[in-house]
């Protein structure tokens, strides 16, 4: 995934964070940093721009949304339901935006997902249209 500008922040508006809801996270680290969102009903991709870390400030994530094509949405939706098969649920916010934790499958199933996945081509949406950013 390629990496978005900090820029983003001075070039577009930001969103209410009660205006996004996550679907699920595609990578992690000490909280979410790219997956997928509902924005105005439509699944979008997230993807963090910036982590204000040691300022002395709030902390907080900015990520990026970025509207998808119907068909980069589908394989992100396909590739979600079969890491949900054989890896597990532990990535899915609820509603409440909550995740479910140790809703992970058994480690002997995870081949059968990762084989698959880690030769997809890497999505680059980095080109797609930003719709506006948001703070966790």
């Amino acid at each position: 995934m390629a990496e978005f500008e900090p820029t983003i922040i001075q070039t577009y508006a930001e969103i209410p964070r009660s205006g996004v809801r996550l679907l699920w996270h595609c990578d992690f680290w000490d909280g979410p940093l790219s997956g997928m969102l509902l924005y105005q009903s439509e699944m979008c991709w997230y993807a963090m721009i910036v982590e204000n870390e040691d300022d002395g400030e709030k902390w907080y994530r900015r990520f990026a949304v970025i509207r998808l094509t119907s068909e980069q949405a589908a394989d992100e939706q396909y590739w979600h339901d079969q890491f949900r098969q054989h890896v597990g649920t532990h990535t899915d916010y609820g509603d409440d935006e909550r995740r479910t934790p140790g809703a992970v499958l058994p480690q002997q199933g995870w081949d059968a997902f990762y084989d698959r996945y880690n030769e997809r081509p890497k999505p680059n949406y980095s080109g797609n249209l930003i719709l506006g950013w948001f703070e966790l």
